[in-house]
């Protein structure tokens, strides 16, 4: 799909200004899933499987403060109607901004820039609407709790892979650490339309990304798919609900961390017309995390 999408001196250019964007980095934080004592978290994949199970629990829980670039190909293989299947390349930046004394608390920020293709008859490739949340992040003896806005940008380069409305909303973050090599948890979002087309209908969808995931050793995770569920409260609550398995491993290309996985889900809920099988393949790129000055 990536090809059809653009060249790749083109994706280079992307990544590298993402992962300049992405340099607001700042050192992990002492929380449960934190490497252990006296581990460089730059180079955890090189430090053997204690090291490397341990940025798997930080990679693996949405809240951490580590900074990162995630590519996600998720594809929906049959859609009732439709002669072919429909696809999304979602790339999604991941960085922390640590307390300073205007902020005195640790801040979440995800990016995601999606890149859809829509299916037969009318297939159309390009770029879907941009979207971000940055979640005020608070430790607890059990985990981590947060909260803060979710924003929608219309930048869709068609109407087809968009939906043309200016959005925003609350976000909040749940997650719970009291086992070792267990995350479980939630990011919870619910944008809704203030601004855009008027021939557009209106948007307040709540969107959970669940998260159980266990830490295996070496790297190697497993648990549950990272695959929204979202619940449309302008058609009455209409639910869509995955239910899967991911798996993956963390590694290391030359010096940098990398983390893999693949990923399938059965909508067990979903509205009539809507496809009722996802897979996904996820590349998350690791970046070095440094505090910056106070």
């Amino acid at each position: 799909m990536l090809t059809r999408l653009m060249s790749r001196s083109q994706l280079a250019t992307l990544v590298l200004c993402i992962a300049g964007s992405a340099r607001v980095m700042a050192q992990p934080s002492d929380d449960t899933n934190a490497p252990p004592s006296g581990v460089n978290p730059t180079r955890l994949t090189g430090g053997g499987p204690v090291a490397a199970r341990a940025l798997a629990n930080q990679v693996n829980d949405p809240t951490a403060p580590v900074t990162l670039i995630q590519f996600r190909d998720v594809t929906t293989p049959s859609i009732p109607g439709h002669d072919s299947p429909a696809n999304v390349l979602q790339v999604e930046p991941v960085f922390p901004i640590f307390p300073t004394r205007v902020l005195p608390f640790e801040q979440l920020v995800k990016m995601t820039l999606p890149f859809p293709t829509t299916p037969s008859p009318g297939s159309q490739t390009g770029l879907g609407d941009f979207s971000l949340f940055d979640v005020a992040t608070f430790k607890q003896s059990w985990g981590k709790w947060g909260f803060g806005p979710a924003l929608v940008f219309p930048s869709a380069t068609s109407t087809a892979l968009g939906q043309g409305k200016w959005q925003a909303g609350p976000a909040a973050a749940l997650i719970y650490a009291g086992m070792k090599n267990l995350t479980v948890g939630a990011v919870a979002q619910n944008p809704i339309s203030y601004a855009g087309s008027s021939s557009r209908p209106a948007v307040n969808t709540l969107l959970i990304t669940p998260t159980l995931t266990y830490t295996l050793s070496h790297g190697w995770f497993a648990g549950y798919s990272d695959f929204d569920w979202t619940f449309d409260w302008k058609n009455g609550g209409a639910a869509t609900i995955p239910i899967g398995l991911q798996v993956g491993k963390i590694f290391r290309i030359g010096k940098v961390p990398v983390s893999i996985s693949i990923e399938g889900a059965n909508n067990v809920v979903r509205p009539s017309g809507s496809p009722e099988w996802l897979a996904c393949l996820e590349l998350t790129v690791i970046f070095k995390t440094a505090r910056g000055p106070r």
